[in-house]
């Protein structure tokens, strides 16, 4: 079981023609690359492309054949039982069993010969009488090519669930081994291993999370204000991850970039428990009842962002695959975090930490900020209304601007390279297209930043891959230290590319190409798929929606597939004149097929080697239309008649392919989208096509492509926000067991986005799958701060304090736990947003949202919850004064 997300590494085999010949080196890729490659754990196929495939060919003559009487049905008969062997059962001879092999196989070329075909006049007509036995290539529809001459590909595919690096790891050993017994001349080089794009990823996003827990230990001992205190707190860091991968790996969630993405997010929010245990401990002095105090509401700030991160292990797709891992990664981490700041941060702090009650002491930081804080926070305690109405203010523009951030599916990863598919028209030969792709590598390597270029054309002689032999893959090997990057660099490839005529190009990478493909059946960005019955109806209505797409602004790379124009030679039997020689319509197609095509009818074994037999005409009598008129039919009255007596061939235009989906015929047009999100691209384009394609009666369309995965993720995402507000909502009124101090901790939630959705507008970002996970992480974060806030305000109420003097003292203690909370998030995530470490490329987008929204949501924590707060408390009473006046009145 495998597919196209499963193809991991490619290599080439080269020699100088004076070395080995394209023949020779298809032989060692079919035959030992092949078989010892097979062999490595984990590898399911290997799959060959280019030279020359051997076959043992019995060319037939029609000329010989005719003048020696000899007809098409003894040539089979006579090539069948050319090669042949069988089991013959057994014979017992005493006390032994004798098994009978009867072999008759052919190993040469002149034993295939010598094989008699007839008995004319008491005389043998052998093979080699009547036809020309050789050893030749198997029909091409597919090279492979790099640098200045033709290879042999071998892409090889991993097993489904097969560890990548570890594969690879065993196809680099194994080609080791092969290297030693090649011939001098001959060589394998890799062009591709996925494994080192994993590798790279992972380290770089290592890197991150590793400077990150740096970061946020340096925080923790500059605003802690106590050594001891700080090195308890940072040792939940390391104790925390090493329990995380202890579950995650009996969850079977193994280590990738999107684990350690999410490690990443955890870090900051790993230290959270611990630092409100250790403050609390600080101030009351006595270990155990520090933590049983404060137990309860670390709880269930845990539990908000386990609630929030929990759905979405309902997403499905490609993108389910990459963030259920993220998910599962802060789901462990933070649980890991809770138990270690209940169970072992208080034991640990009993024995180390011997602080008076109400001794602990701020660093001047801290004090300083406490300072210019409590006038601001006694201001907008005051002036409530004020509050919300700038918190309103403020929080409306930015969700509008939210609104016109533009959508794509997931950022693109620097792979290190682009693959070009590039497309000629169905007409093209396989040498025409050749020659074609010669001049775009040409252009190609005439650009600084590119290191290398292999291409993969059409398909191999015998494969399950149905692509055309006018569709190549080119794949562009990019400089580290290249100048440009990305959308230029390809946009100055598409401006080059255009200069070949005839040729259409598209632009992805190679795991890129792998996922779309997997997903929507295409790499393109977008696919307009029309579907209706008839073909030429199809392509007509193609050609327009290719016009209006072009006509869409950052639309490129426009391609309608073909349908119709395809050059056809029809064969037409004439039924009559096929009956008056004794012949049915079957019998004259199987005699063309066979001729022009060839038949399979063995397999020749050479050592441990094995090569096909096929019969099939000689080259010259299947050259051109001329030739195929004059293919000799065998009739049943041992008459030979010509193709043209039987059938009428005509030159015709016929169609090049014939796709169906959801039960009907279908034409795709293709492109790509650059300099613009997919989403409102995707949006103008389906307003244009629907005022601008008018479609009859029985004709449809839909869009496709990545914007299907796109939109398919959106629903999943908006689901799981859904989801898991309600989650949240639940636990807040559990937790809090009143319903208007759940709404008042909801009710501030979008005034914490806005620096998120401030900081994907300044650095020009969209809402992929990535910043709306980061909006997720953003929610629970931002729960979980107003939930402490609120909880601690009852409690100091429930010590007898003014619900405002309450509410004053919870909001000043919290700054210091709020804000080195936010620091240590912060600074968590911070080299994922500087640093441009390989592999962060997909968390980038999330860690953007959750550092902008950590500082709003700080502020608005700060200043305007408790405003909220406020406002909400003083209804409340003026409410239930007048309804203790009306009661005493009644």
């Amino acid at each position: 079981m495998t597919g196209r997300l499963n193809e991991i590494f490619e290599l080439t085999l080269e020699a100088a023609p004076s070395v080995a010949d394209l023949m020779t080196l298809r032989d060692l890729a079919e035959h030992e690359i092949k078989n010892r490659l097979l062999a490595v754990p984990g590898v399911a196929a290997v799959e060959r492309l280019g030279g020359y495939l051997r076959e043992f060919q019995i060319l037939m003559d029609p000329d010989r054949m005719a003048a020696r009487g000899v007809s098409l049905d003894e040539v089979l008969h006579a090539a069948r039982g050319a090669n042949a062997s069988a089991a013959g059962g057994f014979v017992t001879q005493a006390q032994m069993e004798w098994t009978i092999r009867a072999s008759g196989r052919a190993a040469t070329v002149a034993q295939l010969r010598n094989t008699v075909v007839a008995m004319k006049g008491g005389t043998p007509v052998l093979l080699g009488d009547v036809t020309d036995v050789r050893e030749a290539a198997a029909v091409r529809r597919g090279i492979a090519h790099r640098l200045a001459g033709e290879v042999v590909s071998c892409r090889i595919v991993k097993q489904f669930g097969a560890d990548t690096v570890a594969v690879s790891a065993g196809i680099r050993a194994a080609l080791g081994e092969l290297r030693a017994s090649l011939a001098p001349g001959v060589a394998i080089r890799v062009v591709y291993d996925q494994a080192e794009l994993v590798e790279s990823a992972l380290g770089g996003v290592a890197r991150a999370v590793l400077l990150g827990a740096g970061l946020v230990a340096l925080v923790l001992f500059g605003l802690l204000g106590n050594l001891r205190a700080a090195l308890i707190v940072t040792l939940t860091l390391p104790l925390s991850l090493a329990v995380s991968g202890v579950v995650m790996r009996a969850a079977g969630i193994g280590i990738n970039t999107m684990t350690l993405g999410g490690l990443a997010i955890a870090v900051g929010l790993l230290v959270d428990s611990s630092i409100i245990v250790v403050e609390n401990l600080l101030h009351r002095g006595h270990a155990l009842a520090a933590a049983t105090e404060v137990g309860r509401p670390i709880v269930f700030a845990t539990a908000v962002v386990v609630a929030v991160f929990l759905p979405l292990f309902a997403m499905t797709g490609i993108e389910g695959r990459m963030y259920k891992p993220l998910a599962g990664a802060v789901i462990a981490a933070v649980v890991a975090a809770l138990v270690i700041s209940l169970a072992v941060v208080p034991v640990v702090a009993a024995g180390l930490l011997r602080p008076a009650p109400g001794a602990a002491g701020d660093v001047a930081v801290i004090r300083a900020l406490k300072r210019a804080y409590r006038p601001i926070l006694d201001g907008a305690l005051r002036r409530t209304g004020w509050v919300m109405a700038i918190a309103f203010a403020v929080t409306a523009p930015a969700l509008w601007l939210a609104t016109r951030l533009g959508s794509d599916f997931v950022p693109p990863l620097d792979e290190g390279a682009i693959l070009m598919q590039t497309f000629l028209p169905a007409e093209a030969s396989l040498d025409e297209v050749d020659r074609q792709n010669h001049r775009v590598e040409d252009l190609l390597r005439a650009f600084p930043e590119v290191d290398d270029v292999s291409r993969r054309t059409g398909r191999a002689e015998r494969t399950e891959d149905p692509m055309p032999h006018t569709t190549s893959d080119v794949l562009i090997l990019l400089r580290p230290d290249r100048a440009r990057r990305g959308e230029d660099l390809e946009r100055a490839m598409r401006e080059a590319v255009a200069k070949v005529p005839g040729v259409t190009a598209l632009f992805t990478t190679p795991l890129g190409m792998r996922i779309d493909e997997g997903l929507g059946g295409t790499p393109a960005d977008l696919a307009v798929r029309i579907f209706g019955p008839d073909p030429q109806q199809l392509a007509d209505l193609g050609d327009a929606a290719a016009g209006l797409m072009r006509g869409v602004r950052g639309i490129a790379d426009v391609r309608a597939e073909s349908l119709a124009g395809l050059p056809q030679l029809t064969v037409e039997v004439d039924r009559d004149a096929a009956a008056r020689v004794g012949l049915t319509p079957g019998d004259v197609i199987e005699a063309v097929q066979i001729g022009l095509t060839g038949q399979r009818v063995s397999e020749v074994w050479v050592g441990q080697r094995r090569f096909d037999l096929v019969v099939v005409l000689a080259p010259e009598f299947r050259r051109d239309a001329k030739a195929l008129a004059a293919l000799l039919v065998d009739g049943h009255d041992q008459s030979r008649i010509p193709l043209s007596k039987l059938a009428r061939i005509e030159p015709s235009s016929g169609l090049g392919t014939i796709r169906r989906e959801a039960g009907s015929r279908r034409i795709a047009i293709e492109a790509s989208v650059t300099g613009r999100d997919l989403g409102s691209a995707a949006t103008e384009l389906g307003a244009r096509l629907r005022k601008g394609l008018a479609l009859p009666p029985g004709y449809f369309l839909d869009i496709g492509g990545k914007v299907e995965s796109q939109s398919r993720a959106q629903h999943a995402l908006n689901l799981a926000i859904a989801l898991a507000l309600l989650a949240v909502f639940l636990l807040l009124y559990i937790a809090l067991g009143s319903l208007a101090e759940t709404l008042v901790i909801l009710a501030t939630l979008p005034s914490a986005f806005v620096g998120g959705i401030v900081a994907l507008w300044i650095a020009q970002e969209s809402w992929t799958v990535s910043s709306l996970v980061g909006l997720i992480g953003l929610f629970g974060i931002a729960v979980q701060n107003g939930l402490v806030l609120v909880t601690q305000t009852r409690s100091l109420r429930d010590e007898g304090r003014a619900f405002t003097d309450a509410l004053r003292e919870a909001c000043i203690g919290r700054v210091r736990p709020k804000l080195m909370t936010a620091a240590t998030a912060i600074l968590g995530l911070l080299p994922l947003l500087v640093l441009r470490l390989h592999g962060t490329e997909i968390e980038r987008p999330l860690a953007i949202v959750m550092v902008g929204g950590l500082v709003t949501s700080t502020i608005f924590t700060l200043l305007a919850l408790p405003s909220f707060y406020q406002l909400v408390h003083d209804l409340g009473a003026r409410g239930r004064a007048r309804a203790r006046r009306g009661a005493a009145r009644g």
